[in-house]
């Protein structure tokens, strides 16, 4: 049957698509890329379908002008996934179909495809499996001998939090599944996406990061997320998702198998597992040696501390202090006056990089310090507070004869290593060290937020795997129940989740966190006061604030916070969907949390 209309979905902000009349030179399929007149500017569209009539007379519509591409790049069942998509986040069908088409082919470029005949596999069950074990490699051996089965019949997806940990896997991967590799993830050139993004479209094995999975294949048969609790998985902008919601959706979708892969679960998770949800399997985790140290006092190198790091040196172990602040001094303030240098940009004070130079610890700008106080004319500037350069310092007053260095400069012959919380990328290059001594735990416990605990728990276990010999977590309060049962993992997390239950937090309630920024910080204060004002109307909702964020100034703009909870994640994202779309429009720009 002949069609005079089609349906354009563009990429804009509303769920609609747009009534164009179809030339008769052009012969078009659902899914096509078309340029199109829209608004006296010439835009990419997609066709999403056909029809013979219009609210719009026929004479009285555009007409297409040309056709992109010879075989649609978008399937009806994207446009069906892209649909239930805005129904469940913040954002249109529109936005989320034009996710799914790399950068290259947002552009009106003419691209003639191969035409890919699909049969994709019969699947009636969606199934979700934890697989917990302490590396990458160990984790592998489990399910790949299910990534080759399921290579056989389509396409397969694993996930990671980062491009560093991607890289690791791909060569661990390469042994076995070389020739059916493809890469996907937001670092790469538009054409180096878009080449492996097309020869990624039936019985590849796809490794990427969280923006691949809108780009999976029609055949895909298997979606893998590996290190399923890293916060890397959260996207604050557009459109706002969390990736283990969004694997379930799409598994849950396409009725196919969701493999979730760590060495711990998220606690979402968890209680998913408890619940009979999720099934688990503990591939057996190897023994880890972590031992608790109580330290007294407000020196960092207790007696204690400088005699277990002088006897691991006597018996010619290599250590890593951890130490998760960089710098001479975190703060400089004048002698005289008591005023303290800040970063003209951000909020956040400036913290002494060498002798002349301040750096913010948020945008890494420097600054050069004057000798003299600009406030009072009359004082010199000093610096307190410890950065990891200060304790280097001092370690070599302690240990004169002793090879110290950090982290970025040490050598093979370095005894004592300095060491922030980057050293976790040492996990994705299988280097290993023999002794390490977290000093700054209580800083970690510290922190303004419920996840607080469980952040630093999982921390403090992936820093384990890195040493061979022992990882010594110093702390000032022994009792405090994370460490109760850092080495019983599930006895942590119940503990965890009725604590959780308590106080109504996730994962028994939904909490979003709405953070706007904007240049003018009366205009700001009043909008996110208006917010909050609107929210407080609903039932059955919590709302929190107005609060500055942390930290309240950045890079120029000022940051403010509402936060929002309720028992129904439906209602809490309906709520966000009728606020927020308002102000999507304005100057102001939106980053939203939902946990």
């Amino acid at each position: 049957m002949n069609f005079s209309v089609a349906k354009i979905i563009l990429p804009v902000a509303i769920n609609k698509s747009f009534d164009y009349k179809i030339p008769n030179s052009l012969k078009l399929k659902i899914g096509m890329r078309v340029l199109v007149d829209f608004n006296n500017k010439k835009r990419v569209g997609v066709i999403s379908a056909f029809r013979n009539t219009s609210e719009i007379k026929i004479n009285k519509l555009k007409t297409i002008l040309s056709d992109l591409e010879n075989f649609p790049s978008i399937s009806k069942e994207h446009l069906n996934f892209a649909s239930i998509l805005s129904k469940y986040y913040l954002y249109s069908q529109n936005e989320f179909v034009f996710m799914m088409l790399p950068q290259y082919l947002k552009k009106p470029r003419k691209i003639f495809f191969k035409e890919i005949s699909i049969i994709k596999p019969q699947k009636d069950k969606f199934k979700r499996v934890f697989i917990k074990n302490d590396t990458f490699n160990k984790r592998y051996t489990f399910w790949k001998n299910i990534v080759a089965e399921e290579l056989e019949k389509g396409s397969v997806m694993i996930l990671f939090p980062q491009i560093s940990y991607l890289n690791y896997a791909r060569n661990i991967l390469e042994k076995d599944f070389s020739d059916r590799i493809c890469i996907l993830h937001s670092q790469q050139k538009e054409k180096e996406l878009f080449l492996n993004w097309q020869n990624s479209r039936k019985r590849s094995l796809i490794l990427g990061t969280r923006v691949a999975i809108f780009y999976y294949p029609l055949d895909l048969n298997l979606l893998i997320v590996e290190d399923e609790n890293s916060p890397y998985y959260f996207q604050e902008e557009k459109p706002f998702y969390h990736l283990l919601e969004l694997a379930t959706l799409l598994s849950k979708f396409k009725k196919i198998s969701l493999i979730l892969s760590a060495d711990y679960p998220c606690l979402s998770t968890y209680k998913f597992i408890l619940n009979g949800q999720i099934d688990f399997k503990d591939n057996l985790s190897a023994n880890k040696k972590i031992e608790i140290v109580e330290t007294k006092g407000s020196k960092i190198f207790s007696p204690l501390l400088v005699e277990l790091i002088r006897k691991n040196l006597s018996d010619n172990k290599k250590i890593v202090l951890l130490w998760n602040k960089k710098g001479f001094a975190r703060v400089l303030y004048c002698n005289s006056c008591g005023y303290s240098f800040r970063c003209q940009y951000c909020s956040g004070f400036l913290h002494l990089l060498d002798v002349t130079t301040g750096i913010c610890s948020y945008c890494y700008r420097k600054q050069v310090i004057p000798k003299i106080c600009l406030a009072c004319n009359k004082g010199y500037i000093k610096g307190k507070g410890l950065g990891i350069q200060r304790l280097e310092a001092i370690l070599k007053n302690i240990y004169p004869d002793v090879k110290i260095a950090t982290l970025e400069d040490m050598t093979a012959d370095t005894q004592i290593i300095l060491a922030t919380s980057k050293i976790l990328n040492f996990l994705y290059k299988d280097e290993f060290f023999d002794v390490g001594f977290l000093l700054d735990t209580d800083m970690f416990l510290s922190q303004p937020d419920y996840q607080a605990t469980y952040d630093t728990f999982i921390y403090i276990n992936k820093l384990s795997y890195i040493f061979k010999d022992i990882l010594y977590v110093m702390t000032h309060n022994k009792n405090h129940y994370i460490f109760k049962n850092l080495l019983k993992w599930e006895e942590f997390y119940k503990e965890e989740l009725q604590l959780r239950k308590q106080f109504d937090l996730p994962p028994y309630k939904k909490i979003a966190d709405i953070i706007i920024r904007g240049k003018n910080k009366n205009k700001l204060s009043k909008r996110v006061e208006n917010l909050y004002n609107k929210l407080k109307q609903y039932k059955n909702v919590k709302v929190y604030g107005p609060l500055e964020n942390y930290p309240p100034k950045l890079r120029g703009k000022f940051y403010y916070k509402l936060v929002i909870k309720s028992k129904s994640q439906i209602r809490l994202r309906q709520i966000l969907k009728n606020e927020i779309e308002q102000l999507r429009a304005s100057s102001f720009k939106i980053a939203l949390i939902i946990r």
